[in-house]
């Protein structure tokens, strides 16, 4: 009994016009929708117009014969894959090979039974209803990648937001920086804030992992690290004494942070750290240390000395203390910060790229601009790569101090 409605047009590429209509009257029957061709070139002319899904299509015929009509099909952009059924009195196994080679997904040998070219055009059903549901599959993919790389670019400006200006300058210091994501969005953030008059606070923070998650959770802590005077606030604590509130000194910053992100899942999400405040009255920075590398400090006279010794990272275990240092920042020192991508940066042959090289760069643009030295650090770090994306986030953050 036929089916309601065609389930597909189908070309039946034929000289002999008795075995066309032999063909279209099967096809109606079993549901399909029949169109003729005489040859292989008229069937070619056809299909550039209609891409036609399913072929039967002789062997031996005038103009063009079937193996080159399937050559054709094989090596054309036509959309959508093509289901080509070869008719041919041919025997042997060097016909087979040659027709699969041409690019034939099936045969029949002539003279044909009816349940036999029912049975292989069902075979030839499956295969084309599988490369169509493949096909939506992929487009819904390609969709869904779609939304979801314009909510990471709509998170990467939301993240870049959050950053200092370029040329970011406060009465006591002068900063510069490089933010270079392995992907859209890092777990890399930092940031440099007026506290009063004479103190500036600092960070530059890494959060394990990468992607979202560690994205989300960065973007959270630089809105804590922000100098608000909240209940709630971690950089300024309320204080029984005119303003109201004062500057939270880093070691205990670094403990909070600690008590409030205790993670007890499977996927540990610790972060390392760097906060410091500069006082410019006293000429001094305090600094404390969470696992991260330790900062470079560029004297005015062109000494490099490593800051700190490192530290546990925040949120592993609970209880921790860190240790606080205070040492001298005068007018014309700088103090680097980066990430871990910086010193691990891999070249063309996997060695890293090193602190030696870090501070004999940070050396030898001492004398230059804050921004001039960081942009060389850049420069000497894509040199290395030979790359246009870098495998970690590389981030860089300098401070230096005014003259008064």
């Amino acid at each position: 009994m036929p089916l309601p409605g065609p389930l597909m047009r189908v070309l039946i590429v034929d000289d002999e016009s008795v075995n066309r209509l032999v063909l279209a009257r099967m096809l109606r029957q079993w549901g399909h929708e029949p169109v003729q061709a005489a040859d292989g070139a008229q069937a070619w002319t056809m299909m550039q117009s209609e891409p036609f899904r399913l072929i039967i299509t002789d062997w031996m015929m005038p103009e063009m014969d079937g193996i080159e009509l399937t050559r054709r099909i094989r090596s054309s952009p036509l959309g959508g894959y093509t289901y080509v059924l070869l008719l041919t009195a041919r025997h042997g196994v060097d016909a087979l090979v040659e027709g699969i080679e041409a690019g034939a997904d099936d045969f029949v040998t002539k003279p044909f039974q009816r349940d036999e070219l029912r049975a292989r055009l069902r075979a030839g059903e499956r295969v084309l209803q599988l490369e169509s549901d493949l096909a939506e599959h992929n487009r819904r993919l390609t969709s869904a990648y779609a939304s979801a790389r314009r909510d990471l670019e709509a998170a990467a400006v939301m993240q870049h937001a959050l950053l200092p200006a370029p040329g970011f300058t406060l009465p006591s210091v002068r900063s510069a920086w490089r933010f270079l994501p392995a992907s859209l969005v890092a777990g890399d953030v930092f940031n440099v804030h007026a506290l009063d008059e004479h103190r500036v606070s600092f960070y530059l923070l890494d959060v394990a992992g990468h992607g979202v998650p560690s994205a989300m959770l960065s973007f959270m802590l630089s809105k804590l690290l922000a100098p608000g005077t909240g209940v709630d606030g971690l950089v300024k604590r309320p204080a029984d004494h005119e303003p109201c509130w004062e500057v939270t000194p880093p070691a205990e910053l670094l403990r909070e942070l600690n008590r409030r992100f205790q993670d007890d899942s499977d996927d540990l999400r610790y972060f390392t750290m760097v906060y410091g405040v500069v006082d410019s009255k006293r000429n001094v920075i305090t600094l404390a240390q969470a696992g991260h590398p330790s900062p470079l400090l560029l004297r005015r006279g062109g000494a490099v000395e490593r800051i700190g010794d490192s530290g546990f990272p925040i949120g592993m275990m609970p209880g921790m203390d860190w240790e606080q240092i205070e040492f001298e920042f005068a007018p014309g020192d700088r103090l680097l910060l980066y990430s871990d991508g910086v010193t691990e940066c891999a070249g063309e042959d996997r060695q890293a790229f090193g602190m030696p090289r870090l501070e004999d760069i940070v050396s030898r643009h001492g004398g230059a601009g804050v921004d001039e030295s960081v942009g060389a650090i850049e420069h000497a770090l894509r040199a290395w790569r030979r790359a246009d994306e870098f495998a970690d986030d590389v981030t860089l953050l300098a401070i230096e101090r005014r003259a008064a």
